[in-house]
């Protein structure tokens, strides 16, 4: 006779029956249980040196103020870091009360974490809700051996969203994130195959400087270091002038010219700096339960997963350097995910870095598995109306500043006058090349159990949606677009931040007839059949 499975189900808590692989939390240090429940789990003791790097920035700032002032510290210079480390000592006393009073345990299907001292605030999360456990360890983490656990759920970002576990040990966590995604009855274990789906190239470090985020990480580091000065009475216009003589400029214009390039190439550089440490070691991956795994970090590790149930599609991402150089990135479609906010959320979609467009859609295809690739299915063309449009408004946004600038020259001084023909000669073709580029990422089509939909100027997006995620459609008209017989047909799913994705521009008539044969019978009874 055969024995029954070795299960048992979590006493007092619904939900389906723990598996005998599914190993209960160890019974914490305070021995904290309530009768008849599974343990509470406290987060690691070594959280109090981790929280020490709140005194960080008051150190940095009394080393750079003594570098700057050859260690000349007046009563002024004191008052100013003593309050600034004052202030960072409280953040740090309040985070240790708030880390050290968290508990957290797994009770059949539900999580159950609170936190907090005399306001006590206790959340429970359904294993059912979850999205995606995210794993990430910053260097002091790493040398500690420990890591935070970030689970994203239906409700989105913010307070009421995700939810945070920090200073877990590596293996506490790890064992918690598959207990999660495993509780979540996620696909079946299909483990003992290669499961990887791409690596990091070290080619795609030709595709990095592609973007903004070098420029941007030094002009607010800049700025930073500017208004610091500043804040301690000292300017910064020696240092400035003390640069641009190093790089030999004597006029005003060599200096812009020189300290423009200066700018680009540190820019650059940082850009392949931080692209090299976010995306380090990167592996993407199907897990052991069959998920979504992506792996990356050189100094702040991440390991982020993503249920496979959860995912509806996949989109191919173009900047426009990076599509100039022939690049693209991917990022998931995928419910809960698109609902966080910030750019942390980007990162928690993303799978991919900068790579070769064709290395993109192999990506993609691997992701939904479809091959070929959805996203590279040809699209349907938009009527030549939506490029009329397309440069009719970047005429607009052109001459009404300009002609605004030569009223006010004819008022006060010609040589608004001369700025205002001039601007009009170089923005104007430059705004019709931008209405042609606009005009040829717009398009359309139904590859097997996907929708398509392209758009964007600046950054061009391919999204390959399933049909089945639709939930329903919403037909935008402006008055210029009922003129030209166009409509905006917006893709209503869960999977999407906005709500919906756009096909934009499109023939209404055309428009209409593709919502119907995507998901058949949902816009039937509002269509009007000639």
């Amino acid at each position: 006779m055969n024995s029954p499975p070795n299960t048992r189900r979590a006493p007092g808590a619904p939900g389906r029956a723990q598996a005998a692989g599914d190993a209960p939390a160890p019974v914490p240090a305070d021995g904290s249980r309530q009768p008849g429940g599974e343990p509470w789990r406290r987060l690691d003791n070594r959280l109090l040196l981790v929280q020490l790097k709140w005194l960080v920035p008051p150190a940095l700032s009394t080393g750079l103020y003594a570098l700057v002032t050859l260690g000349r510290l007046d009563r002024e210079a004191y008052i100013r870091l003593g309050l600034l480390t004052g202030v960072f000592l409280l953040i740090m006393l309040w985070r240790l009360v708030e880390l050290l009073t968290t508990r957290y345990r797994v009770v059949g299907d539900i999580l159950d974490v609170r936190t907090g001292l005399l306001g006590r605030r206790r959340r429970t999360v359904p294993c059912d809700r979850i999205r995606g456990v995210d794993l990430t360890a910053d260097p002091v983490l790493r040398v500690l051996g420990l890591a935070t656990v970030k689970i994203t759920t239906a409700q989105g970002g913010g307070e009421q969203g995700d939810t945070s576990l920090e200073a877990l040990r590596r293996a506490d966590a790890e064992q918690l994130r598959q207990t999660l995604l495993r509780r979540a009855e996620a696909a079946p274990d299909t483990a003992g195959a290669d499961r990887t789906v791409a690596r990091m190239d070290w080619a795609w470090l030709r595709y990095m400087p592609l973007n903004s985020w070098g420029l941007l990480a030094v002009l607010v580091v800049g700025g930073s270091t500017v208004r610091i000065l500043e804040g301690f009475g000292i300017h910064p216009e020696r240092a400035l002038r003390a640069v641009l003589g190093f790089l030999g400029a004597t006029g005003l214009w060599e200096g812009i010219v020189l300290g423009s390039l200066a700018l680009l190439l540190v820019g650059s550089v940082t850009a392949v700096a931080l692209a090299a440490e976010e995306w380090w070691g990167y592996r993407l991956e199907r897990d052991d339960s069959d998920n979504f795994a992506v792996h990356r970090g050189l100094l702040t590790t991440r390991s982020l997963s993503i249920d496979a149930r959860r995912l509806r599609g996949v989109e191919v991402t173009e900047p426009l350097a990076l599509r100039l150089g022939g690049g693209a990135s991917v990022a998931a479609v995928a419910t809960g995910l698109q609902k966080s906010e910030g750019l942390e959320a980007s990162r928690m979609r993303t799978l991919s870095p900068a790579v070769p467009r064709a290395r993109a859609h192999e990506i993609a295809a691997a992701v939904v598995a479809e091959h070929p690739s959805p996203t590279l299915a040809a699209l349907r063309p938009h009527p030549r109306a939506a490029l009329r449009r397309r440069h009719v408004r970047a005429a607009l946004t052109v001459l009404t500043p300009c002609a605004l600038l030569a009223l006010l020259g004819t008022l006060l001084t010609p040589v608004l006058l001369h700025i205002a023909w001039i601007s009009a000669a170089v923005l104007l073709p430059a705004g019709g090349l931008f209405a042609h580029s606009g005009y040829r990422a717009l398009g359309h089509s139904l590859h097997g159990s996907h929708l398509l939909t392209r758009y964007g100027t600046l950054i061009r997006r391919t999204v390959a949606l399933r049909r089945d995620s639709v939930i329903g459609w919403v037909i935008v008209q402006s008055p210029a677009q009922r003129r030209s017989g166009l409509a905006t047909i917006r893709v209503t799913t869960a999977a999407c931040k906005s709500g919906a994705f756009p096909v934009r521009d499109v023939d209404l008539t055309d428009g209409l007839a593709f919502a119907d044969e995507a998901v058949p019978g949902l816009l039937a009874p509002f269509l009007e059949r000639s």
